[in-house]
């Protein structure tokens, strides 16, 4: 791969024996999980035999690697789901001892990471800038009184981490509705008789960084509570193919402290003083599947609750939950370390004093760095936890109302802005601290019981009017800040930048008539896009360069606010004036003429919007390896997203659930906006994408009598062959 990437990620999956854990694992599983993945693989296979991978109309047609796999490779697929340091390949691979008689910048390590690799791990510890939205609405704020919920995760769109829908029926036992991954048994998201679930990525912080003091001489050997303790290095012998074809194997050495790998960080290099190491809280987790069945098959909420306390194994996701009582219930289930409070003591004043510790904090997405030397700071044993060090169900946050809770990225601090929920460790998030303006945008249309409101006169939900909320696409910075810009850029007109004057009249007049709304037809969307990405994500949350007025915890919807160095804002408005002026881009161009998705030969205008504008309905140009049919476009000199075939949709909102309990049981509308299939040859690759750019949704067919009505073709499952 490029820069050694799929290199890179093989040596961090072979030195954490990922596959090799997977075999051990899934003897472990209970018979009927077992026979879930054998049945799976049995099915995958039978269709590689039938069709051969040289037909499949789809992106890994012809793909060397598409061959028949066993049970314990679908096993595997879960361990590389499920951890988070696999995510970490770029930290991990790199790191090596520094060499004696060089600088201590230099390393043992042969393989250099790419900056395109450390962004990808570094975002794997930011997911709120990614993410996903999901609500649950109790029986006070729905018109009959019973639960509701949405569920919208961000995902990708192409390749194999894709959503795929589906109804399982097992007479007696099961009738579940909903989505999980390819690959994946059983449902992941979704509702049965009496209750619905989604799913958010957590604020959580699954991974501990540790920092190791080295014994002077020895950078192999750290200090621990006053002893040193050797390291281990292990080995690992990768198969590469060269570019004669010729295949020969690559030795890499990766190197472990007794809590994990040793890792190297840009701003956190080793040195021959200090080191730094992780823990995963995730090594090992194995009852995932276990509560996926339990969850599917709760009577009611207790037991669905129930589920999440017996296995605890819910690996980086909160949940967001609704029931035919009208209960709305809020979880945040992740393996997380458990510290004691002296630990969780000197980690805050550490923050505060360490300069090490704080940059940790403040600039890797929250993460926790603790000094690895001290026996003080490792993981606490409790007899409720699934495995020794970890949380326990009873410690986790949670909330259960008859109102309403969210999550969207943010951490458990604000699931009902009037109930925050506070004292959890910090291992879970921050509490008291600037949310994202998308958390804020989600809370200011729940919370809102205005008759003008996005629940009608009465502020109650119908499940129309909660799909037109997500699909409002209004945007939270645009609420907050385009009047302000739009009076000081009357005011002054034009800016000078780099000794040209550019004139902001016209800009000033898109800005003025923009709805601030992420709809097809909303005329200096781009405009405004354009300029507030040219402000960071922290500055997203923070007075001082954006905002005016700062955050106030004790009203943390509503700030920060106010537009705060005018100066500057008219700058950056100018820069983004050159910018469509020189790409022949009107300054009031609507979303529908530059933002499109490019599937099956189609190109399809797609609205929404992405985090920095603060909206709801997250959709963007993500750029993953799996995408082949997909076109990217050339970035834009001077832009965050524009490319010179507009802004090219890539990922985002995909299975989208909506779901109202009825007197008469659950009835849900829904869009996968890829499409089901993953064909472009398919009717099925774009007619939900072309319903999802018109916002209409589709009923989901629960009832039997409904199915029956619908059949499109049937097909009886007989033993493998």
């Amino acid at each position: 791969g490029e820069n050694d990437k799929y290199l890179i990620g093989d040596i961090a999956i072979k030195s954490l024996e990922i596959a090799a854990r997977a075999k051990v694992e899934f003897t472990q599983q209970s018979e009927e999980i077992r026979d879930w993945f054998i049945g799976y693989a049995a099915g995958y296979n039978k269709y590689i035999r039938d069709v051969g991978r040289d037909n499949i109309t789809s992106w890994c047609k012809g793909g060397a690697w598409v061959k028949e796999i066993s049970p314990e490779d679908l096993f595997a697929r879960f361990q590389m789901f499920a951890p988070s340091a696999q995510h970490m390949a770029a930290f991990i691979v790199p790191a090596a001892p520094p060499l004696k008689d060089q600088t201590k910048e230099e390393t043992t390590s042969s393989l250099k990471v790419s900056e395109q690799l450390y962004a990808e791990a570094m975002a794997a510890l930011a997911p709120r800038q990614r993410g996903s939205n999901g609500w649950a609405i109790g029986s006070d704020r729905t018109e009959n009184g019973r639960g509701m919920l949405l569920g919208n995760p961000h995902y990708y769109w192409t390749g194999h981490n894709r959503f795929w829908e589906k109804h399982l029926i097992i007479q007696g036992e099961l009738k579940l509705y909903g989505s999980s991954l390819f690959g994946f048994p059983g449902i992941a998201l979704g509702f049965i008789e009496n209750v619905g679930w989604t799913p958010t990525v957590s604020a959580s912080k699954r991974i501990t960084f540790y920092k190791l003091d080295l014994v002077p001489g020895d950078a192999t050997s750290y200090y621990y509570d006053g002893a040193p303790r050797k390291m281990t290095a292990k080995i690992v012998k990768v198969p590469v193919k060269g570019e004669d074809g010729v295949e020969f194997i690559k030795e890499h050495t990766v190197w472990f402290s007794h809590y994990g790998p040793i890792v190297s960080l840009p701003n956190a290099q080793w040195s021959d003083k200090i080191a730094i190491t992780i823990r995963d809280a995730n090594f090992p987790n194995q009852g995932l599947f276990a509560q996926w069945k339990d969850m599917g098959q709760a009577k009611d909420m207790d037991a669905f609750k129930e589920a999440h306390r017996k296995w605890n194994a819910m690996p980086w996701i909160n949940t967001m939950a609704t029931s035919i009582d009208g209960r709305a219930v809020y979880i945040d289930g992740t393996n997380v370390g458990r510290l004691s409070d002296e630990a969780i003591a000197l980690w805050r004043e550490r923050v505060e004093s360490d300069p090490m510790t704080k940059a940790f904090y403040q600039q890797m997405g929250g993460s926790i760095l603790l000094d690895g030397s001290d026996s003080r700071f490792e993981w606490q044993a409790h007899p409720d936890a699934r495995m020794p060090g970890v949380v326990p169900y009873s410690e986790q946050p949670k909330q259960d109302r008859t109102d309403y809770i969210f999550n969207a990225n943010d951490s458990y601090w604000l699931t009902n802005s009037s109930e925050p929920l506070v004292g959890y460790s910090p291992m879970f998030g921050s509490e008291a601290a600037a949310r994202s303006p998308r958390t804020r945008m989600n809370d200011i249309m729940l919370s809102d019981k205005s008759p003008d409101g996005p629940a009608g006169e009465d502020g109650k939900f119908s499940l129309q009017e909660m799909q037109n909320t997500l699909f409002s696409n209004r945007s939270m910075t645009a609420e907050l800040l385009l009047d302000d810009l739009v009076v000081a850029c009357v005011a002054q007109g034009s800016v000078k930048i780099d000794e040209e004057l550019v004139d902001l009249k016209k800009a000033c007049t898109a800005l003025a008539a923009y709805n601030k709304r992420l709809d097809l037809d909303s005329k200096g969307a781009v405009l405004f896009r354009e300029w507030i990405m040219q402000y960071t994500f922290p500055e997203l949350m923070n007075a001082g360069v954006l905002f005016a007025v700062a955050f106030d915890p004790e009203d943390p919807v509503n700030t920060p606010l106010d537009l705060g160095d005018k100066e500057l804002a008219l700058k950056k408005l100018g820069q983004v004036v050159q910018v469509l002026n020189r790409e022949g881009l009107a300054l009031d161009i609507s979303l529908a003429e530059t933002q499109f998705a490019y599937r099956g030969g189609e190109k399809i205008a797609i609205h929404g919007g992405n985090n920095a504008e603060g909206t709801a309905n997250i959709v963007g140009g993500w750029i993953y390896d799996t995408i082949a049919e997909q076109t990217r476009g050339k970035k834009v000199e001077g832009s965050n997203g524009l490319t010179d075939i507009g802004y090219s949709i890539m990922g985002g909102a995909s299975y989208i659930l909506s779901l109202s309990f009825t007197d008469n049981g659950p009835v849900a509308e829904a869009i996968m906006t890829y499409g089901q299939s993953g064909d472009p040859t398919s009717e099925y690759y774009t007619d939900q994408m072309k319903l999802y750019a018109k916002k209409q949704w589709r009923p989901v067919l629960y009832k039997t009598e409904d199915i029956n009505k619908d059949i499109k073709s049937s097909y009886v499952l007989t033993e493998p062959r």
